[in-house]
C-alpha cells in the first residue's frame, strides 16, 4: 500500500467501526455473512469491502463472502442467500440486492444491514462516521413526531405545493411500510403515505426508478419544467410544454403496462436527514447511482409513484424542499432545520461532534 492508501484506510476505520460496532453491534465469536456484488460491478469499490472484511476478522468474527448475481425484482431474492442468512448472526449487504429488497421481508433471525457507504472515501467521511447511536436517536424521535402529527405540506422554489394528512396504515390497525433491514448510515424515515395528498409537484430534469431498474429505459430526462396535479394520491393532470408532457405520459404508459402496476398512483414520500450526504460523480450519466445515495440528503425529497407498494416504479425528485409538519418547518430550502429546535439542540450537544450536524447540507451534484 502507498502512504496515501494507508492514510485513507486509517481514516475509514472510524466509519467502519461505526458500522460494525455501533450499528450492527458485532462481538467476537459471531458469524457475519457479507453479500457483495459480482466482481465485474463497480458500484462498491474493492478497497471498501476489504477494509470492512478485515475489521470483522479483527474483532474475532468469522466471515462468509457471497457474490450472487444482481436482481431486478425483490421476488427474485437469491435462494442461496436466503439459506445462508439463516446460518449467520449477521448479514451485511454491500450489494444493491439489499437496496432492491429493503421493503421486502427477509429470512433469518440475525441482524440484517444495508451499507450505503460504497467507497473507502465514503467510509472515511462524516457521512459514515457521524455517531450511529445519535442518528438513530434522532430518527426515532422524528418518526414519533411524524406518527403523532396531522398535516404535512411540501414546497419548493420551482413551484411544488402539495399537502396531505398523516394517514399511517397503523392508525387503522394495519401495517406501515417499514424498512426490512437496517440502513447504514441513517438516511431517512419510513415513507409517508400519500392517500390524501392534493396539490401540485414541479418536476424537472428527470424521472428515475424507485429502486431496481426493472425495464430499459429506466430513466427519463427532459429539459422543461412540468407540473403534475395530484388529488387524493392520484395523478390527475400534467401541465407544461407539450413535448415533455407527452414524453412523461408515454413513459408512465410504458412502465405501468409492462409491469402491470397502477399507473397514476402517488404512493408516498420521504426526505433525507443526513446532511453529510454528498455526490461527486457525473449525475446525468449515473442517475441510478446518484438516486441510491442522494435520497439520504436533506437537499432531496422524492415521491414514490406508479404502483401500489413502495418504493414504486417511478420516483419524482424535489430539490431543496421546504416541509412543514402541523405548520412547523422541519426542512427549509434543503436544510434539515428540525435539528435546530431547542430540544434537538440539547441532544446534539450531548454527543461528541453532534453539533456538526448543524452544518449546511453538502452538495449532491444538482
Amino acid at each position: 500500500m502507498t502512504p496515501a492508501t494507508d492514510s485513507l484506510q486509517e481514516s475509514a476505520e472510524v466509519g467502519t467501526d461505526n458500522l460494525l460496532l455501533k450499528c450492527i453491534r458485532i462481538t467476537g465469536g459471531e458469524s457475519v455473512l457479507l453479500i457483495l456484488e459480482p466482481e465485474a460491478e463497480t458500484v462498491y469499490d474493492h478497497e471498501a469491502w476489504k477494509i470492512i472484511q478485515d475489521r470483522i476478522k479483527n474483532v474475532g468474527c468469522s466471515v462468509e463472502v457471497m457474490r450472487p448475481n444482481l436482481i431486478t425484482d425483490p421476488k427474485d431474492f437469491p435462494e442461496s442467500v436466503a439459506t445462508a442468512m439463516q446460518q449467520h448472526d449477521h448479514t451485511l449487504f454491500l450489494s444493491r440486492i439489499g437496496d432492491y429488497s429493503r421493503f421486502t421481508p427477509l429470512p433469518g433471525i440475525g441482524s440484517k444491514t444495508l451499507c450505503y457507504a460504497r467507497t473507502a472515501e465514503m467510509l472515511a467521511s462524516p457521512f459514515a462516521a457521524i455517531c450511529h447511536q445519535l442518528m438513530s436517536t434522532l430518527l426515532e424521535k422524528l418518526e414519533n413526531e411524524l406518527m403523532a402529527a396531522e398535516i404535512w405540506r411540501i414546497n419548493c422554489d420551482l413551484g411544488t405545493d402539495i399537502q396531505g394528512t398523516f394517514c399511517w396504515p397503523s392508525q387503522q390497525h394495519l401495517i406501515d411500510d417499514e424498512f426490512s433491514l437496517g440502513l447504514f448510515p441513517v438516511t431517512t424515515f419510513k415513507p409517508v403515505p400519500c392517500d390524501t395528498a392534493h396539490g401540485q409537484v414541479a418536476l424537472s430534469r428527470w424521472l428515475v426508478p424507485g429502486a431496481a431498474a426493472k425495464l430499459k429505459p429506466s430513466t427519463l430526462s427532459f429539459d422543461d419544467l412540468v407540473n403534475v396535479e395530484v388529488q387524493q394520491g392520484t395523478i390527475k393532470g400534467i401541465r407544461g410544454p407539450k413535448q415533455s408532457v407527452q414524453r412523461i405520459a408515454d413513459f408512465y404508459d410504458f412502465v405501468s403496462q409492462q409491469l402491470r402496476v397502477t399507473r397514476d398512483r402517488v404512493h408516498s414520500w420521504h426526505a433525507g436527514i443526513n446532511p453529510f450526504t454528498y455526490y461527486r460523480g457525473d449525475v446525468d450519466t449515473e442517475l441510478e447511482k446518484w438516486g441510491a445515495i442522494s435520497f439520504a440528503s436533506p437537499r432531496y425529497l422524492h415521491f414514490h409513484t406508479c404502483g401500489d407498494v413502495p418504493p414504486g416504479e417511478i420516483a419524482w425528485s424535489v430539490f431543496n424542499p421546504t416541509v412543514q409538519v402541523d405548520g412547523e418547518t422541519f426542512w427549509e430550502d434543503g436544510q434539515f432545520t428540525w435539528l435546530q429546535r431547542k430540544d434537538n439542540l440539547e441532544i446534539l450537544a450531548g454527543s461528541k461532534d453532534g453539533e456538526t450536524l448543524l452544518q449546511a447540507s453538502q452538495d449532491i451534484g444538482t
